[in-house]
């Protein structure tokens, strides 16, 4: 019996499917399963958006006292 891997019959990992690949505003790559806003036409990670906002936009964000 021969079982083949189906990662290596994919091929998800090939080299040319990288370049494919979106990228957010600050250049990291977006996976199917991460969370994005869209500002624009500017693609923010979820994980990125207080940078986002901070750096781009100018806002401040404090806490209540």
């Amino acid at each position: 019996m021969n079982i083949e891997n189906p990662m290596v019959l994919n091929n998800w990992h090939d080299k040319t499917s990288e370049s494919e690949m979106k990228k957010d505003f600050f250049g990291d790559t977006i996976m199917p399963s991460d969370d994005y806003v869209i500002d624009s036409s500017e693609v923010i990670l979820m994980d990125n958006l207080e940078r986002y906002l901070k750096e781009q936009l100018g806002f401040e964000f404090q806490t209540a006292q």
